[in-house]
């Protein structure tokens, strides 16, 4: 659908003018998600304790783009040097918020590494097997459940605008036919395998068939698990291996506006990992409370 700001009387900036913004009607390219951020924006305003996050890196702009280390080289250059679609106060807030949400979700890569390194990811996977029915009710989340797991790294400026129309993306993303966003084997495979269900479970991995659905499909079970094993490190998110492979939104004709892959791609990734942590530590959970049980008896 498509909507119209015609106006903004809420802005207390002279430097920010007045614009029209429409929502363009493309099928949740990285354009879409522009202008729907935009929309939100101008619709509801900006929070006032939120208005000023580039002091978080002295070099500015520059010092929050870099501080995304899992922003490739060359797409950092061009991010930092293309014409932003963002008015000066989303822009900033947008980047000091990126780095602020990955500071936040590596402290925790911690309590992943330590479970790895104490548990055997054989006798997760076992464990997964013997409790269908748990794993039923794990393996699924509501779109609307992921803007809470933000809310809680604290997330609630434009940044958080971005990453409800981004899941919105990711849960459309056969739709824009951009190529795969992730950059480690597992997290390629996990994107690839992760579905959408609107009236149903939300996000998924197609661990259960329709035909069996009592049983764990176990090709599923493996790329879970494979990326699993990335949630504790080294890395929060791993750079591109070299080669200049482009990705699909700079090739679209259609959304020649957003000139950048660095944000959103990084972005999709971001809510990926949210989906695969929550996931994650609900299998740890369980797990370490079974084991306990059994110690017990």
């Amino acid at each position: 659908s498509q909507f119209t700001v015609t106006h903004i009387s809420h802005f207390s900036d002279a430097k920010m003018k007045p614009r029209r913004y429409v929502v363009s009607k493309g099928k949740f390219l990285d354009s879409w998600v522009v202008d729907r951020t935009l929309f939100d924006f101008v619709s509801t305003g900006a929070c006032a304790c939120c208005g000023l996050p580039y002091l978080f890196n002295p070099d500015g702009l520059k010092g929050l783009i870099e501080a995304c280390t899992d922003i490739d080289t060359d797409a950092a250059k061009q991010e930092l040097h293309a014409k932003s679609p963002w008015p000066p106060e989303i822009r900033e807030q947008v980047w000091g918020d990126r780095v602020r949400l990955r500071l936040k979700m590596k402290r925790e890569m911690k309590h992943f590494k330590s479970f790895l390194t104490e548990c055997s990811i054989n006798d997760v996977k076992e464990f997964c097997l013997e409790n269908v029915s748990l794993m039923k009710r794990i393996f699924q989340m509501p779109r609307m459940l992921i803007m809470e797991k933000v809310k809680n790294y604290d997330i609630h400026s434009s940044y958080s605008n971005v990453l409800s129309a981004v899941v919105e993306q990711v849960a459309n993303f056969k739709l824009t036919k951009y190529e795969v966003d992730g950059r480690a084997d597992a997290e390629i495979e996990f994107e690839k395998r992760l579905g959408f269900n609107k009236r149903g479970t939300g996000f998924n991995i197609s661990l259960f068939d329709d035909k069996e659905p009592d049983k764990i499909d176990v090709e599923s079970l493996d790329i879970f698990f494979e990326m699993f094993e990335l949630l504790g490190g080294p890395k929060l998110l791993f750079r591109r291996r070299g080669g200049n492979e482009k990705n699909g939104e700079e090739d679209d004709e259609n959304d020649s506006r957003v000139q950048s892959e660095a944000g959103f791609r990084g972005d999709r990734r971001l809510v990926r990992l949210i989906i695969a942590r929550f996931w994650a530590k609900q299998v740890m959970e369980k797990y370490l409370d079974d084991t306990k049980e059994k110690d017990n008896s």
